[in-house]
């Protein structure tokens, strides 16, 4: 596809990484002198500086010939109106514009996508916050993603010293797994590998663990690490992503206490949920959060806008018991630091508004696709045609088909059922296929299973 990509700012530059390495051809404008010099020696890409609202702009970028049009800089309004003007142009093309604003996005006045031409609204609002209640819902430690319509789960596992699962091969480790599972991906603090039978996880890493529903207790057991159920969740800081978490945890009947520094965003938030606690304060006090967690709260869910205090708020909060510790930041360098020292989990407004962008650039054969590591691979689900081009994949055991290096074919779901992927499984027409694979294979894996 050839895309355009307005706005080279933190989701911008990711989405240019992934879709220059997939190799798509694309062309990023960005206003920023600076930063257009740094773009031009960074990516094999068309680089233009200039304002997605200027029609000439967009012309030097090749709207004409575009297939897709990212509008993603920090200004809600340039985005919405390089989209109409995009689509002005060649309303063959698709439009996403990320929004920041609420209003753009919910309300009984807010205009639809359809209405103003644009394919696509995205703001980390929504994205976050059903992340966060996902979260919330999961009781191991780590994470949990439902996938194949939830016939399958994806769990992520710190594991602890004295786990069953680390130090032994993946291939010694099977008789230790429930049935069925497979490891799919091993995270250490750099690096995301794709695992072979010979490998082996270390206390300091997380595995990736691809399994059914009915199995997650088991592994949660497995992992060494506590697991429980969150009653009350504590939020600090409530902005307009915390403010619509609160309101999703209110209709799933969790009401959380909220702390929030600014006074008159205190008292707005108090009138406008029904059945949750606000309170007016700074939750960087060790005090106050010592009091609210021994009060009340077994989850914190920290969403401070500042990176380096949201982080120390939530060391703090687990350091004082919290059960669960979810913590918004925007800085990929922190995660290691963040999961090693017992975060369960960072988000990212703006990775969670990318990897929403990158879901839609891709629909199609790529019926889901889900990020792990620290952004480092996909788990992806693919339908394999009724009449596929590549026949050599078809009906022969898969361990006598190469595939990419650093992908692994992990499960196929069939109207029957769904069958974890070993090397003696075979793939057949019409399959839907779960895909493990590093970010620069995904095009190839696409390739091969058309």
């Amino acid at each position: 596809m050839y895309i355009i990509i307005v706005g080279a700012g933190e989701v911008g530059s990711y989405l240019a990484d992934i879709l220059v390495e997939e190799g798509h051809d694309v062309a990023i404008v960005e206003v920023n002198d600076k930063l257009v010099r740094q773009l031009e020696s960074r990516f094999d890409a068309l680089v233009i500086q200039g304002s997605g609202v200027s029609y000439s702009t967009l012309e030097q970028a090749g709207i004409r010939k575009a297939d897709l049009v990212l509008a993603v800089t920090h200004v809600d309004e340039i985005n919405l109106i390089t989209c109409m003007n995009a689509a002005k142009v060649n309303s063959r093309a698709r439009t996403v514009a990320r929004v920041r604003h609420v209003g753009y996005l919910v309300g009984d006045s807010a205009l639809t996508p359809r209405e103003i031409g644009v394919s696509l609204l995205v703001g980390p609002e929504r994205a976050v916050a059903e992340e966060v209640v996902s979260l919330l819902g999961y009781e191991g430690a780590g994470r949990s993603w439902p996938l194949a319509n939830d016939k399958l789960r994806l769990l992520e596992l710190p594991l602890a010293d004295d786990s069953p699962l680390v130090h032994a091969t993946l291939s010694e480790l099977r008789s230790e797994l429930p049935e069925p599972s497979l490891v799919v991906g091993i995270k250490c603090s750099n690096e995301l590998r794709i695992p072979r039978g010979a490998d082996q996880i270390k206390p300091d890493e997380r595995a990736y663990i691809l399994t059914t529903p009915d199995n997650t207790r088991e592994l949660y057991i497995l992992s060494g690490k506590p697991w429980h159920q969150v009653r009350h969740v504590l939020i600090i800081g409530c902005g307009n992503i915390g403010f619509h978490l609160a309101r999703e945890l209110e209709v799933q009947h969790l009401y959380p206490t909220i702390i929030e520094k600014d006074p008159d965003r205190a008292k707005f938030v108090a009138r406008n949920l029904k059945n949750s606690i606000v309170l007016q304060g700074d939750a960087t006090d060790p005090e106050l959060l010592r009091e609210q967690l021994q009060e009340v709260a077994d989850a914190v869910v920290v969403l401070l806008e500042d990176d380096e205090k949201a982080l120390l708020v939530g060391l703090f909060a687990q350091h004082m018991g919290a059960s669960k510790v979810i913590v918004r930041s925007d800085k990929r360098a922190y995660a290691p630091i963040g999961n090693k020292m017992g975060i369960d989990a960072l988000i990212s407004p703006r990775r969670a508004v990318a990897d929403a962008i990158l879901r839609f650039v891709r629909r199609g054969r790529i019926f889901s696709s889900h990020m792990i590591g620290d952004h480092q691979g996909e788990i992806l689900q693919l339908k394999l045609p009724d009449e596929p081009k590549n026949t050599s994949i078809i009906r022969r055991p898969l361990r006598e088909v190469l595939f990419p290096e650093g992908s692994l074919v992990c499960a196929v779901v069939r109207p029957e059922g769904v069958v974890i992927a070993s090397g003696e499984t075979q793939l057949e027409p019409g399959d839907d296929v779960l895909v493990v694979s590093n970010t620069e294979g995904v095009k190839a894996i696409e390739e091969l299973l058309r």
